[in-house]
């Protein structure tokens, strides 16, 4: 069994990729991340200025070199003023804050500067409003919950009232273990509640395996799942103390996706918390195809926990 260590969190300056988009979507992400209020947050504001997207041939005239030239440098400085302005806000907040404008694929720009500068985490907003440039941020999404090595941050709405509350959803393996290890780390002072939530599908094959594996469970079957599975979300609430929250344990027996959009509504929160997968008996979500299905299919305010290698 995968232990937590006992020692304390060291601070830490944490590296914090914020995507500025020109369709507004990253108001809600930052607002996020002065919610959340991290551990020593130095915060790398990045735009990327994208080529015009080419005409549909036989439908509309093809643009002429110039024309695209002057899209792009319209396009930068209206990027390059925005950049400006958040970062003169986050500094007049206290935030050790520098920007970045680019030029290129948004998505692979984005990404790529968040690898060269060892950022621990990457922060975008996400909006379904039917512009081009709001377009160009759900492929970012996307992008980022395909390819990112980093941990992710993905705001569809604003902080809706304070204080924050959180469903940490945990498979109980030794990445998930990992990845809360994560979040020790960025030190989150913002939240006030976290529901550890487990859930697990227990067919008739799988409850005769750990049957047989361990005799205890013989009698009790489902209900020694439930406690065995409480005891190590309260394990996970003893390993959290670091963060000032209440720490509760939700433990569901059926399928993860309602099992977690019911622990949201039930516990009023704002912010769902995901780590990866597990394979063992007692490991059976596969919390990778959730965050995608939560990230992009019902709008949740998603931070995606990833551990280094």
């Amino acid at each position: 069994m995968f232990l937590f260590p006992r020692t304390g969190i060291l601070a830490r300056t944490m590296r914090i990729v914020v995507g500025v988009d020109g369709a507004g979507a990253y108001e809600s992400a930052l607002a996020w991340v002065r919610s959340l209020q991290f551990e020593q947050p130095q915060v790398i504001l990045v735009s990327v200025v994208e080529p015009p997207r080419p005409p549909i041939v036989g439908v509309v005239a093809p643009f002429s070199e110039e024309a695209s030239r002057q899209s792009m440098r319209v396009q930068a400085e209206s990027l390059q003023e925005r950049l400006d302005t958040v970062q003169q806000q986050l500094q007049a907040d206290g935030f050790t804050v520098e920007t970045a404008l680019l030029y290129g694929q948004a998505s692979t720009k984005l990404l790529d500067l968040a690898d060269e500068r060892s950022a621990d985490l990457v922060v975008l907003g996400a909006t379904r409003k039917g512009t081009l440039q709001a377009l160009l941020v759900g492929s970012v999404v996307r992008a980022a919950l395909a390819h990112a090595r980093q941990s992710l941050l993905i705001a569809h709405t604003p902080p809706a009232h304070q204080p924050l509350h959180a469903v940490l959803a945990t498979d109980h393996s030794e990445y998930n273990y990992r990845c809360i290890e994560r979040l020790v780390q960025f030190a989150p002072q913002g939240i006030r509640r976290i529901a550890i939530t487990t859930a697990f599908d227990l067919d008739e094959e799988t409850l005769q395996s750990i049957a047989r594996a361990i005799p205890a469970a013989q009698e009790s079957g489902a209900e020694w799942v439930i406690e065995h599975l409480h005891e190590r979300n309260r394990q996970v609430c003893e390993r959290l103390r670091f963060l000032n929250a209440a720490c509760e344990s939700v433990v569901v027996e059926g399928l993860p996706i309602p099992a977690i959009r019911e622990a949201l509504r039930a516990t009023e929160s704002q912010l769902l918390i995901l780590g990866a997968k597990g394979h063992s008996l007692l490991e059976r979500l596969s919390l990778g195809s959730v965050s995608y299905h939560f990230a992009i299919g019902e709008a949740v305010n998603m931070l995606l926990l990833r551990a280094s290698e």
